[in-house]
């Protein structure tokens, strides 16, 4: 039978232990939260589909096929290996 464990169990409502440098909070991400409070919109509030002007999404996200394309390799050259391998080892 398994021995209980000697953990003491913490207060739900008990104080979090922080150290000082946990405590204080950046300049930045107070900004940064202030910004995205008021950039969010409200919920139930619909947001259209509408695109901004002047943004080239294929321009902006130009290394994404790259990648795409990089990892598709990848995964051809690995399903080779391992079809590869079936066929030595059986």
């Amino acid at each position: 039978m398994a021995k209980k464990a000697r953990r003491v169990r913490r207060k739900q409502g008990g104080a979090v232990r922080l150290s000082p440098a946990q405590m204080v909070r950046p300049v930045e991400q107070d900004r940064v939260a202030a910004v995205a409070s008021v950039a969010a919109p409200a919920r139930g509030v619909k947001t259209t589909g509408v695109r901004r002007e002047g943004v080239n999404l294929q321009e902006e996200y130009q290394y994404v096929v790259a990648d795409l394309k990089r990892i598709g390799i990848l995964a051809l050259i690995m399903l080779g290996m391992l079809i590869g391998l079936a066929l030595v080892l059986t």
